[in-house]
């Protein structure tokens, strides 16, 4: 009942007495709505699946399966899962294409296997309950439940305010972790493990090809995505902002249809530099969509935040929750389903800060004493963190400067002592060695940074929470695995090059979009400017802070420093939208 509004179609409870087990479902139908009831089982249920998401393959899977004597009772996704773990094993994984949390409960075996998608779309949380496993698709569900007790992990707290997110396998729960994207955890009577079934890495040894070849070869996969992302027995529309990546997928889906398309977009009516309305209803009129629009106005957000961040499950900062909230309430009042644009700026590059290698330079140039002295006395935000990244140890660690939010200073000076963890800061979030010796440059080594942990752990988890919570299920063309391993062999200088981004991605725009959308640069989805603190909202928002100083997380004095420093033009909103989101956070659950 937690996550009711996540499936308001279905709803089942099933139980193994002789297993000491059960699986709880809600499902929102958007293939085969009437037969395609969970768990789906195979021919004796002795295998049960559950879904939580799409198969786009599964057609093609069935008739393979079909093929070797399997037995199908239902047109949907879900029971594809259990004849091909009865073929396949665990290796079943990786012939799945689309987006999904998934449960294979394998009664025979007296085994339960849970699995993640490798970009991450979908969450799955998991945590040892009254002697034996619990899992769901929200950690309030366990909560609400009475299977776990809700209590504040100190050192995801840390990794929180450097980063704006908790990376898996890591909750802000202890004692609750999320599975890693791309990876599975087995849970029998010998206990439990966890292992990979698919990781993104850069293929530097592909055969030299044209530039052109490449536009081409993204053009078929995008083509192709977007008509499998389209597969559903109800409508499907978009979200359009009058950017590349999502007017891309909006096009292409608009002439599959042979119905309007149904779009959906944000407004920023009170700010004028965030507004993209212009440029969205341009694409509309384009496409001849059936076009609605939704406000967002800065003053909103005290209001929306408590709701957003208990829906959330965990603190989130790192990526405007409230915007997707509003255009998630548009959509989902009209359609089951959505196309967007997201991943295309983590795969080709798209993001501002990809464009600039300045801080680099000042790590083969400048003493790291003089680095770490500048880091911590400048005034200006981006100077800090051009002196946090010339810096930093490694590589690694400075390619996490980039998005840094709090220092490790600031967050001692904070936090209450009980929830000072000393670390580990934002060293969770470095890229793997496996990942980092398949980058051949600085690019691919920053793009894998984004890739791994902020697409996967705060972006997506954004669109699923928010999406679900209006029953509506958003569906990523760009994250498509064909299109992820066209990314994964790309060169570089067809990603960012001479300071232009996404120089592939731009192409294709200039062959299919209005020459006014085509020559556009990147806007990335983001509150306007001073969302947060110069505007009475912000106040609100500080005395949200002050008002639960003496019960929060945070000790008081401190708190009441930092939000006393004097206001600059260049101050950074960041640090103090980290810290309302945790209170806020620690508010609605403890």
């Amino acid at each position: 009942s937690a996550m009711r509004d996540r499936g308001p179609d279905q709803e089942n409870v099933v139980s193994f007495p002789e297993l000491g087990a059960g699986l709880a479902v809600r499902r929102l139908a958007l293939v085969d709505l009437d037969g395609g009831g969970q768990p789906a089982t195979n021919e004796d249920s002795t295998v049960l699946a559950l879904l939580n998401g799409e198969v786009y393959n599964h057609v093609a899977l069935r008739r393979e399966l079909e093929g070797l004597g399997h037995r199908f009772r239902t047109r949907c996704d879900t029971e594809v899962l259990v004849h091909l773990y009865e073929q396949e094993g665990e290796r079943f994984l990786a012939r799945l294409e689309g987006m999904f949390a998934l449960a294979i409960l394998d009664l025979g075996r007296r085994r339960l296997l849970l699995a993640r998608d490798g970009p991450g779309m979908k969450p799955l949380y998991y945590a040892p309950a009254a002697g034996g496993f619990a899992f769901a698709s929200e950690v309030k569900a366990l909560f609400a439940a009475k299977l776990v007790e809700a209590r504040p992990d100190p050192a995801a707290l840390d990794i929180y305010l450097g980063a704006g997110f908790v990376p898996a396998p890591r909750t802000a729960f202890a004692g609750v972790e999320k599975l890693v994207a791309g990876s599975f955890v087995v849970v029998d009577d010998a206990g439990a493990r966890t292992e990979s079934f698919w990781r993104f890495g850069y293929r530097n040894d592909a055969p030299p090809r044209s530039d052109r070849e490449y536009v081409d070869e993204l053009e078929l996969r995008l083509d192709a995505a977007v008509g499998s992302h389209l597969a559903a027995d109800v409508p499907i529309g978009a979200l359009v902002s009058g950017g590349w990546d999502s007017s891309l997928v909006a096009t292409f889906a608009a002439r599959r249809l042979g119905t309007p398309l149904q779009t959906f977009s944000l407004v920023f009516p009170e700010n004028p530099d965030s507004d993209e309305s212009r440029h969205s209803r341009r694409m509309a009129e384009w496409l001849g969509a059936d076009h609605r629009e939704i406000e967002y106005r800065p003053a909103m957000l005290p209001e929306l935040l408590p709701r957003l961040v208990r829906l959330m499950d965990e603190p989130v900062v790192a990526s405007p929750i409230a915007l997707t909230s509003c255009l998630a309430s548009l959509a989902g009042a009209h359609v089951k389903g959505v196309l967007g644009g997201e991943g295309a700026d983590e795969l080709f590059g798209g993001y501002q800060y990809f464009r600039r290698p300045f801080p680099y330079w000042l790590r083969r140039v400048m003493p790291k004493t003089l680095a770490r002295l500048g880091a911590r006395h400048a005034s200006d935000p981006r100077i800090r963190r051009w002196m946090r990244i010339a810096a930093a140890p490694t590589e690694r660690a400075a390619d996490a400067e980039w998005t840094r939010f709090l220092a490790p200073d600031a967050k001692r000076s904070l936090l209450r002592p009980e929830l000072r963890a000393g670390g580990p800061d934002l060293a969770p979030l470095l890229i793997s060695d496996e990942l980092e010796a398949s980058c051949r440059d600085h690019l691919q080594r920053r793009l894998a940074y984004d890739i791994r942990g902020r697409l996967a752990d705060a972006i997506l988890l954004k669109y699923d929470k928010l999406g679900m919570n209006h029953a509506l299920e958003a569906r990523l063309p760009f994250l498509d695995r064909g299109v992820i391993e066209l990314a994964e062999r790309l060169p570089s200088h067809l990603k960012v090059h001479r300071g232009r981004e996404k120089i592939v991605v731009a192409e294709l725009a200039r062959r299919h979009l209005p020459p006014e959308i085509a020559a556009r640069r990147k806007q990335a989805l983001a509150y306007p400017r001073g969302s947060w603190a110069k505007n009475p909202a912000g106040e609100r928002l500080r005395q949200v802070l002050l008002d639960a100083a003496h019960h929060g997380p945070f000790l008081r004095e401190p708190l009441e420093r930092f939000l006393s420093a004097p206001p600059t033009p260049m101050r950074d909103d960041r640090p103090f939208a980290a810290l309302v989101t945790l209170q806020v956070w620690w508010n609605e659950f403890f």
